[in-house]
């Protein structure tokens, strides 16, 4: 995704009302920018990311402790654009997560995304608390959303559908959120929203990709690149609008290319038209296979 803002993120997974970990834990960053915000104070921004970063990061989530090598790398970006008297905000998410234990570099990035429709209410000092069972608060639920997301796609990684219970999860969320009407999270008005994303990870039908993005990460090489493409060109032929496409173009697409650069002349030109034809605006990261 171009432009994209890169952020730490977030934690949890749930197994009463409250979310805790049993397996690893996050390292969250996180940053709120109100610069285009008229009329709000310093404070209120400064309140707003300090409690979103003491929900994220100031509790030990896991039943041990993990060392920090160990932690999966996460960040967000909340950019507010409008605030209304009532205590409403609107604003966009960034969302950014690395490979557990990897530096920054190439094929680090697990996930890179944009939210463009989040609103909530958040009063200055208010703690922030979330229950599974009882979604009462936008932010929060957006924010755990993104955490079970994260969490599941390092899992998918380590494990061969390890992340299901994650996944599980972020349809939990879901349907709690869309109960209360707030915006994103509409199932029928696009396939891009939140409830369209989670949907398609906890449909059956759809497991080769998540058995793809495992042996992707467990053996980086030509051979299960090339699979790769197979899968996402099936993907695109059954369901073009599935937004596990994007997920994986914003965030894996460039390492698949890379790997795919060391294929021969007539491989090349094969999956640059496959590509191509799912990516057709991705020009700049299908670049390599045109050499």
């Amino acid at each position: 995704m171009r432009g994209v803002v890169t952020v730490f993120l977030l934690l949890w997974s749930c197994t009463t009302g409250l979310f805790t970990l049993t397996a690893q834990e996050l390292r969250a960053s996180v940053t709120v920018n109100g610069a285009a915000l008229h009329g709000s104070s310093p404070e209120l921004i400064h309140s707003m990311e300090e409690s979103l970063h003491t929900f994220l990061n100031g509790q030990l989530w896991g039943e041990s402790f993990m060392q920090s090598d160990q932690k999966v790398s996460c960040s967000f970006t909340l950019i507010l654009t409008d605030h209304v008297p009532d205590g409403s905000f609107r604003g966009e998410l960034y969302v950014q997560s690395r490979k557990r234990g990897e530096a920054v570099g190439m094929g680090a990035t697990m996930l890179v995304l944009r939210d463009r429709e989040l609103e909530f209410n958040y009063s200055p000092y208010q703690p922030l608390r979330f229950d599974l069972h009882a979604i009462r608060d936008n932010l929060t639920a957006v924010t755990a959303y993104y955490s079970c997301l994260i969490l599941a796609l390092e899992q998918d990684a380590v494990e061969s559908l390890g992340g299901t219970r994650f996944f599980r999860m972020m349809e939990q969320i879901a349907s709690g959120a869309a109960s209360n009407r707030w915006r994103g999270w509409e199932m029928n008005r696009r396939q891009g929203s939140r409830s369209s994303l989670a949907a398609a990870f906890n449909d059956g039908s759809l497991e080769s990709f998540r058995l793809m993005w495992h042996r992707l990460h467990a053996d980086p090489q030509l051979t299960t690149a090339a699979q790769a493409v197979e899968v996402l060109y099936t993907l695109y032929k059954e369901q073009p609008g599935n937004p596990m496409l994007t997920l994986f173009a914003d965030g894996r697409l460039h390492e698949l290319v890379s790997i795919l650069a060391g294929g021969d002349r007539i491989d090349r030109e094969q999956w640059l038209r496959q590509l191509r034809e799912i990516y057709p605006t991705r020009n700049d990261a299908l670049e390599k296979l045109r050499q």
